[in-house]
């Protein structure tokens, strides 16, 4: 008879003293206890390491790794998968939080469809109202029973700004499927970063799965319930980054050769080029630099009727009379 999985959990950390606790105790108190937690702190400059250092005196399930210069998400996630020993390996973000049942769910998910990685849906968190209210997909699609293709997942991340990207979605993965693809986090990538891990893996073959079940809180930068801005979340906006990750990866020569994906990753960088326009209105506006909302708009004719729009939604969502 099999035993019990067991599950690494890795936590890269950057200037994370204010909220990572949380963090942590979700993955303490956990139905099936990790075997290990792994926290990489990625050379932060304020009371991280104490509070990393505390915790470790008090959980000896708790095993420190110090970068040695920092190197973004990717690089030191990368280190926690080189020390760790676990079946699973299960990523979580400082600024986020598990379910207490998400290990065993997942892991139970996992083996009995015999998944090389699966991930959950998504509980929205507002830091301020200390509530987890909607989950991000939702009964907006039916799942199918079966592996997801990598043309289903290009499908749910086209960043059109009405239905939810995929690419936010913490798979865990089975650590013998890494380890046999030599396949990791790409450590120049800074954003988009289990976008690109994931389709790696598909591209090789690796057998996915998705639980529409929100186990994963996720904290959002403003949070649905209180209207606030979260002082917890370090989630930044690359939307730019992003899109040229878009085109370059439908230049590669996995992909090259099939109309249907190269049309998708465009559709993915062309609304992510759209997500930043609207990203830069705003800021601009708030900041009163209209300046250099007069440059874009010299540089990109396209982006005049674009921000039109934008102020004129802007405008009716404040003063709906109009």
């Amino acid at each position: 008879m099999m035993g019990e999985a067991s599950v690494s959990v890795i936590i890269a950390a950057y200037n994370a003293e204010a909220f990572i606790s949380r963090a942590i105790a979700s993955a303490l108190t956990q139905t099936l206890p990790p075997r290990e937690i792994l926290i990489v702190d990625d050379c932060s400059t304020d009371g991280t390491r104490a509070v990393l250092d505390a915790a470790v005196r008090e959980h000896p399930t708790i095993k420190v790794i110090a970068m040695a210069r920092n190197g973004g998400p990717s690089a030191a996630r990368n280190a926690g998968i080189a020390q760790a020993r676990g079946d699973w390996l299960a990523v979580l973000d400082a600024d986020d939080a598990f379910a207490p049942t998400r290990l065993a769910t997942l892991t139970a998910f996992a083996e009995s469809t015999g998944a090389d990685f699966v991930a959950d849906d998504l509980a929205y968190y507002d830091a301020v109202a200390d509530s987890a209210g909607a989950s991000a997909i939702g009964d907006t699609i039916v799942l199918p029973d079966r592996p997801l293709s990598l043309r289903d997942y290009l499908s749910h991340n086209l960043a059109d700004g009405r239905s939810f990207d995929w690419g936010l979605l913490k798979p865990i993965f089975r650590r013998d499927a890494l380890i046999q693809r030599d396949i990791a986090y790409d450590p120049d990538v800074r954003h988009g970063e289990d976008f690109r891990l994931v389709v790696e893996l598909l591209l090789s073959g690796a057998q996915f799965r998705i639980l529409p079940q929100p186990l994963y809180l996720y904290t959002q930068r403003q949070g649905a319930v209180s209207g606030r801005p979260s002082g917890m979340t370090r989630t930044t906006i690359a939307y730019r980054k992003l899109k040229e990750a878009a085109l370059t990866l439908a230049r590669d020569p996995r992909i090259a050769s099939d109309p249907e994906m190269i049309g998708l990753l465009q559709q993915r960088a062309s609304g992510l080029a759209r997500l930043d326009d609207a990203h830069f209105i705003s800021t601009s506006l708030r900041a009163g630099a209209f300046g250099e909302i007069a440059a874009r708009t010299t540089r990109d004719p396209a982006f005049l009727p674009f921000m039109l729009r934008q102020i004129g939604r802007a405008m009716r969502r404040r003063f709906p009379a109009l």
